[in-house]
């Protein structure tokens, strides 16, 4: 096993957060975006009176949203491990970058090197894909505590495709301490000892693990792509459970498909930013992570080239039927958190789209006070003029004779989630024509 790194490299490099950390205020203005070492270069800038792209625009192409390790693996972090993720990109591109987050992290990460390469199988890539990531010209990296770090743009030898597999390695000599991670991958990860990020043929990656790690976007940069958009939510959104089997089950995934297919000469990047339990107004002390509310600004509008924002939350809320406070939930409560999500969007340049709340009678946490906030926030959403424009998804996969209930043909089995077919319907229910992007 190799060693770590050696004391005075690491000073070094902690030494050099403050500098490197300046890069993270990149992560909250990536449309501009850095393009080569040194220097940041105005791509894809907008024009104030039209919104219409001028140039090459960084989009996104994949994106996750973090919470802090508390338990098990993520709770203890890594030390002298290699983790290669699986992502894959909603959108095609070239100089792709990678953004690490140490958001929970009570030290700076190091990174003591970094891959990034197209899927072959399993943890081994195509021959020839499997380029280094650099950060400000090198291969070793340090994320501020709290902080996020964007990479230089990685030379792949082809633009990365819509729909690419692509494997990120990130070596941790450790010890990292608590992760900052995204419980639900909708991919394998893999886990080997050392340093493996050139292990092309994935030989040493023996053992895989859940979810992805520090990892939170891959951006690439398009000469025909028109914007971001980003599905923000809950569950729902994120995925019922982890489909590695089954990879673009998501609504999301459908999402970036239709777009794909429709508009080929103008695709948008599309990012699944949910995360399974979490809710609008409450924060949680597990995985679902600190409240909407609260995340919105760093998961959302971070987003490179962000047009547009669909917003599918607070069921999670309304199940446990407390609002922020402890008291009784309430639809003007939930009404005014949208406001304020709405609000941040638009100030941030971006359409916001509402989607209706879901049925969810026999469901586990089920009740009728409960349904009776969801109707009135459904009535609030079609009718209230606050939105950019409406998705109606609780008519999409509602029973016609019960509509407080899912469409069996829609249904997971548990009242709450939507199966695949479920969530075909709800990619197909979105109006594209409606997208600022």
């Amino acid at each position: 096993m190799p060693a770590p790194l050696p004391r005075r490299q690491a000073l070094k490099l902690v030494a050099g957060a403050v500098a490197l950390g300046s890069a993270t205020a990149l992560g909250r203005y990536a449309a501009a975006g850095s393009d080569g070492v040194g220097g940041v270069a105005a791509v894809g800038m907008r024009s104030a009176s039209q919104g219409a792209v001028t140039g090459p625009l960084r989009v996104g192409a994949w994106a996750a949203a973090p919470v802090e390790g508390r338990t098990g693996l993520p709770g203890h972090g890594f030390a002298r491990a290699t983790l290669r993720m699986v992502v894959r990109a909603s959108v095609g591109g070239v100089r792709p970058r990678i953004r690490l987050s140490n958001r929970y992290g009570r030290a700076p990460l190091l990174v003591g090197s970094a891959t990034l390469g197209v899927q072959l199988q399993g943890a081994a890539t195509v021959p020839g894909s499997l380029a280094r990531v650099l950060f400000g010209g090198r291969p070793q990296a340090v994320v501020p505590p709290g902080g996020e770090l964007l990479s230089d743009p990685v030379a792949l030898r082809r633009p990365v495709a819509a729909r690419d597999a692509l494997l990120v390695s990130l070596h941790l000599p450790g010890p990292t301490g608590p992760a900052a991670w995204h419980p639900r991958s909708q991919d394998a990860t893999y886990l080997a000892a050392g340093d493996r990020t050139t292990d092309g043929r994935g030989r040493h990656f023996a053992h895989r693990v859940n979810g992805w790690y520090y990892l939170t976007g891959v951006d690439v940069l398009s000469s025909t792509a028109t914007g971001t958009v980003v599905c923000f939510g809950d569950s729902i959104t994120d995925g019922a459970a982890p489909v590695v089997g089954r990879v673009g089950g998501r609504w999301p995934d459908v999402l970036a498909a239709r777009i794909a297919e429709t508009r080929p000469d103008r695709p948008l990047g599309v990012v699944d930013l949910g995360i399974a339990g979490n809710k609008v107004l409450t924060d949680e002390r597990n995985d679902a992570g600190p409240s909407g509310l609260g995340r919105f600004r760093a998961d959302a509008l971070v987003q490179p080239g962000l047009t547009d924002v669909f917003l599918l939350e607070g069921i999670n809320d309304i199940g446990s039927r407390r609002g922020a406070g402890g008291a009784p939930l309430t639809a003007a409560e939930l009404v005014a958190a949208y406001r304020t999500l709405i609000g941040q969007a638009r100030a941030a340049g971006a359409a916001v789209h509402g989607c209706t709340l879901m049925p969810f009678q026999g469901a586990s946490y089920y009740s009728d006070f409960g349904d009776a906030v969801r109707q009135e926030v459904n009535r609030w959403i079609r009718t209230g003029g606050a939105f950019d424009s409406v998705v109606d998804l609780e008519r999409t996969v509602r029973d016609p004779q019960y509509p407080g209930r899912y469409n069996a043909a829609y249904d997971l089995g548990d009242h709450l989630h939507p199966n695949d077919a479920g969530y075909t319907a709800m990619g197909a229910a979105v109006d594209l024509s409606a997208l600022r992007g």
